[in-house]
Order: C-alpha cells, then structure tokens, then sequence
C-alpha cells in the first residue's frame, strides 16, 4: 500500500510541476509571451562612450504593460542557444545589454536577448524567447 501511495504522490507532483522540460506556469501564473528590444537599430555615434544601451522588455500573459527585463543573456552574432558563432569579434556586448563596435569593424551586427519563458525555471533550450537587435557599426 506504502508503494501504490508513493506513486501515485510521484504521478500527482509530477504532473503539477512538469516533466520532460514541458513548461508551465511561472509562479505569478503568467508566460512570457513577447520579447523586445530597444532601440531596434543603435549606432553608437548616437550615445555617449560610443555605446549602445539596448534594453529588453516583455510582455506577458494576463499583464497588460510590458516590463523591463532584467534576466537576460545578451550574445551578438547568434542567439545564446544555437550552434552559430557566438562572437565573430566585430562587437562585443555586456550583462546589462552595452554594446560596442569593434575599432575596426564597419557594418551590421544583430544583437539578441535570450529571456526564460517561465521566469520561474533557468533558462534553457527548451525555456526561452528571443529578440533581436541591429548594431550598426560606422
């Protein structure tokens, strides 16, 4: 009986919580369901130190105003989950979304913000939502 009671505990937590990298609700009740980033195109001739402050915002289900998102993994290049180069070195980007051109690098870098889904699980290849950005370097 001890048996048959443990699992059907383990079945009942298991399907409350999510298995197989299946995603739920975040603890607010509410996904992620866009993101954004602004400004959409930057050139760093626009802002001071020659430094482009992108910033990600979100919009989630059951809210109605988009909030600044502060769990992001910026990457230039490719998103923060695939197989693309990462960082060519042509820009490079900090964990507060400041990008700047390299010295000597003239053109277009993407710039992408990878946010949890649930913010209330990491981040992962199966958890996220991606933006992206231009980086215009003169």
């Amino acid at each position: 009986m001890r048996y048959l009671t443990a699992l059907l505990l383990g079945l009942v937590f298991l399907a409350t919580v999510g298995c197989s990298g299946f995603v739920f609700f975040s603890s607010n009740g509410t996904l992620l369901v866009a993101v954004t980033i602004n400004p959409t195109v930057g050139n760093p001739i626009n802002f001071p130190n020659n430094t482009v402050p992108f910033v990600a915002t979100g919009s989630f289900s059951g809210a109605t105003n988009a909030v600044t998102l502060t769990n992001v993994l910026w990457t230039v290049e490719s998103p923060f989950f695939s197989n693309g180069v990462q960082n060519s070195g042509h820009a490079s980007i900090d964990q507060n979304g400041n990008a700047t051109c390299a010295t000597a690098f003239t053109g277009s870098v993407q710039v992408f913000a990878t946010v949890p889904a649930n913010s209330s699980q990491p981040v992962s290849f199966t958890n996220n939502k991606v933006a992206s950005a231009t980086l215009v370097c003169p």
